[in-house]
């Protein structure tokens, strides 16, 4: 039974408050928040402490506050304090929360809007050995052989291969060619 003027659930008694565990994909808030204090040393650039600790020994532009302060709230982790203390001795506060973490089921950052739905594209031939090894090789560009019939190409290791143009199956035991455009 509760006692007269007790709002407390059976769990806030027990010292389980209700908002004593994150909810999944909310940010866990400390109790002393961290703190990033940039101090203007003149009209284009500021010095930064964390918690009281120098940051760097030469000063950030004003360019380049807010990819710093990006990136210092990313490790940090949680919601962070930020002051800025201007000159005419204006101070300016916000409470910034590092972005969220990414999704497990998102791809991976280098291949994002660079993955295309598959395509299949059938290539056939015939007049190969039954079971042999076909090979499928991609025609990246073409030169003509010199006077003594020998050709020479150069490949970039580096190049990013297109898929369009021609293809080749070639029969690796009966020698079989077979060219088709894309």
């Amino acid at each position: 039974m509760a006692t007269r003027g007790s709002r407390h659930t059976p769990d806030a008694r027990h010292g389980r408050g209700q908002y004593a565990q994150p909810k999944a994909g909310t940010v866990a808030v400390p109790a002393v928040l961290p703190q990033i204090v940039l101090e203007a040393v003149d009209a284009d650039t500021l010095i930064a402490t964390v918690n009281g600790d120098t940051l760097t020994v030469a000063p950030i532009r004003r360019t380049d506050v807010a990819q710093v302060l990006t990136e210092l709230v990313g490790k940090l982790g949680s919601p962070t304090r930020v002051e800025v203390r201007e000159l005419d001795g204006g101070v300016h506060a916000d409470i910034l929360t590092p972005p969220p973490p990414p999704s497990p089921f998102a791809p991976p950052a280098g291949l994002r809007g660079a993955v295309a739905p598959p395509s299949l594209l059938e290539f056939t031939g015939d007049g190969f050995v039954p079971g042999e090894d076909v090979a499928l090789a991609l025609i990246l560009r073409h030169t003509s052989a010199g006077p003594t019939g020998t050709a020479r190409i150069l490949l970039d290791r580096g190049e990013k291969p297109v898929v369009s143009g021609e293809v080749v199956l070639l029969g690796r035991i009966s020698g079989t060619t077979f060219v088709h455009r894309i």
